[in-house]
């Protein structure tokens, strides 16, 4: 009969997953007075998903937004039959190429503007800089604390600028770019743009005010 004994204890595998140690770090000043690993996973009780608040499962940018408009012009041609030799293209500001790359002529954006929205919903109110959106995240988990969720507006000004090799070229397309874009505003908006809508034609192009939610 041996006169050792052995103790055996049951570990969980993911703690001995090496890949998760932290390594903790006792300091005071510039000095570490000790350190050590451990393998227990922290859990930031401030992590939400905030895909419930979005109606997509792509966040609304700018980016985005220039992605959308770029396709409701192609799709418009294209319902109308316009060969793809003859199809205007939206192009940013001061694009590297020569005009000639475009054909007789070009749709061109750029962002005038970018400010936190400066009216409430009647519109009467004083420009405002606080956030308009407020919710609060209570969960099972964590039922001692509250996560406030807060999301603003943001307006911006985004300039169409019809480029063509003549006046009545550059207006004809002008007239057609208002009409597609005010009567697809929805397009915008259901793809997560709180507001967008015609501002005015300038001298070089139309302004357009587009007022999305960034979380």
């Amino acid at each position: 009969m041996s006169d050792e004994s052995q103790l055996v204890e049951k570990v969980k595998d993911e703690l001995l997953n090496e890949d998760d140690l932290l390594k903790v770090e006792i300091v005071e000043g510039d000095s570490v007075l000790s350190q050590y690993e451990v393998n227990v996973p922290l859990t930031n009780p401030y992590e939400f998903d905030a895909s419930r608040f979005m109606p997509n499962t792509t966040p609304m940018d700018l980016i985005k937004f220039f992605e959308i408009a770029d396709d409701l012009i192609t799709n418009a041609q294209d319902r109308a039959g316009i060969i793809d030799s003859k199809k205007v293209k939206l192009v940013e500001e001061y694009p590297p190429d020569a005009f000639s790359e475009y054909g007789d002529e070009v749709v061109a954006f750029r962002v005038l503007k970018r400010e936190p929205a400066r009216m409430n919903a009647k519109a009467t109110a004083r420009p405002h800089r606080k956030s308009t959106y407020s919710y609060d995240v209570v969960r099972a988990e964590n039922p001692n604390k509250v996560v406030v969720i807060e999301s603003r507006p943001i307006d911006h000004l985004i300039e169409f600028t019809c480029w063509g090799k003549s006046n009545k070229i550059a207006n004809s397309r002008a007239l057609w770019l208002e009409k597609l874009f005010i009567n697809h505003a929805w397009v915008f908006e259901v793809q997560g743009v709180e507001r967008f809508f015609w501002k005015d034609r300038g001298p070089l192009g139309g302004l357009w005010i587009c007022g999305s939610v960034d979380l």
